[in-house]
């Protein structure tokens, strides 16, 4: 029942935690709209009006025409904004876009195109976009409307084009965004190179990487993508740059193993019982488990402002020492000290177990059959008898 009373202070912890996490998503998309947000990047095409006749009406319609072979080039440099105690991840990027096109027969008729592409926020333009075509420099202008950001410019083609050539461009781009970065194939062969000095990257969108390096010291990663790979509309290459160190991912995912602590420690409150032949009240066991509930808001607070590991030691020190007092208020003996003892291993075993991301269930599964095992071997011999109760007799 103590246990089960538990799971309240537990939830109102965890709902201190979400709080917390949701100011800080405030914060971010604060910064983000002062800054500029996530950034996607679309790929380059052309974009001609063509007239078409039909039943002897000219009809005008558009012509969009994706690269045959596009390649983008990025290094990204990360940094950290702090707003109060809350830290939100930005970047500035470099990226070259190149590539090529193959005219096509309705593409030859045309004396001048427009090239163009996409990027999801216009605030993230650190400088004006240069495109580089047949040794042209264009610079672009903003088409902005309640759907797309759209980059273009007009370009002039050459006047012996013939079906079939290859139209070289490149493009230099810095942009600037907050936490992710997305490029979107839609040509023929799209290849993605980028490179940082951010060591937590998350691979994600709809492909991820064919090569990847991930150190201390950053990450290089390159993604190759076919047109045909890209039918089912499904053609993003994201990366996401993480905060290992968020505080409030950690004291959540410490918190699914608050009601294992408590057990742990009740378990061995027991254990201490059985040997000592001392009994340890109902009232101080829930004492107990509120003190073990407390350390878990206590990782919070000193999560915020120091990093994790740091905290989750002080919080556990702080605990072990005041249960290891009260222990030798309840016991007088040195027995308080074994189950001192027995909270700090537990509270070793927690941290442990945090860092087994993957083997988690795994490792606290078999931590509570150990247990059930080491209860069921010290309480083998103990005989419950059930007394019988004197029967009364009856009024006359």
């Amino acid at each position: 029942i103590i246990i089960l009373l538990l799971l309240i202070p537990l939830a109102m912890i965890k709902g201190t935690i979400r709080e917390r996490e949701q100011t800080k998503e405030t914060i971010k998309e604060e910064i983000a709209n002062a800054t500029a947000k996530d950034q996607v990047i679309s790929a380059p095409k052309l974009h001609y009006p063509r007239t078409i006749t039909t039943n002897n009406n000219n009809e005008e319609t558009h012509i969009y025409e994706k690269a045959n072979r596009l390649d983008f080039d990025t290094k990204v440099n990360v940094e950290t904004l702090r707003r109060s105690i809350y830290e939100i991840l930005v970047y500035n990027s470099t990226i070259q876009i190149s590539g090529n096109f193959i005219a096509s027969d309705s593409l030859c008729n045309q004396k001048f195109c427009d090239l163009q592409f996409e990027i999801s926020d216009f605030k993230g333009l650190t400088s004006i976009p240069k495109l580089i075509f047949f040794n042209q420099e264009y610079t672009f202008d903003v088409i902005q409307d309640d759907y797309n950001n759209i980059l273009s410019t007009t370009i002039k083609l050459p006047e012996d084009l013939q079906a079939g050539d290859n139209l070289d461009f490149h493009i230099d781009l810095e942009v600037k965004g907050t936490e992710s970065i997305d490029f979107i194939a839609s040509a023929n062969h799209t290849t993605l190179k980028m490179e940082s000095t951010y060591p937590h990257p998350s691979f994600n969108g709809d492909f991820l990487p064919t090569k990847r390096t991930i150190t201390d010291k950053g990450f290089t990663a390159e993604w190759s993508v076919l047109g045909i790979n890209t039918s089912n509309a499904a053609n993003s290459m994201a990366v996401t740059f993480l905060d290992p160190a968020d505080p409030y991912l950690q004291a959540e995912r410490s918190t699914k193993y608050g009601i294992l602590i408590i057990i742990m420690v009740f378990v061995a409150g027991l254990l201490v019982e059985f040997i000592t032949k001392k009994k340890i009240h109902i009232i101080q066991y829930a004492v107990i488990g509120l003190s073990l509930a407390l350390f878990y808001a206590l990782l919070l607070a000193f999560s915020e402002f120091i990093i994790f590991g740091l905290s989750y030691l002080i919080a556990a020190l702080m605990t072990t020492i005041a249960l290891t007092l009260y222990f030798r208020g309840i016991l007088k003996n040195k027995a308080a000290y074994l189950l001192g003892i027995f909270v700090a291993l537990f509270y070793a075993i927690n941290f442990v177990l945090l860092q087994l991301e993957n083997f988690a269930l795994l490792s606290g599964t078999l931590i509570l059959f150990i247990l059930l095992s080491t209860i069921m071997y010290f309480t083998r011999n103990s005989n419950i008898e059930k007394e019988e109760q004197p029967q009364k007799e009856a009024l006359p």
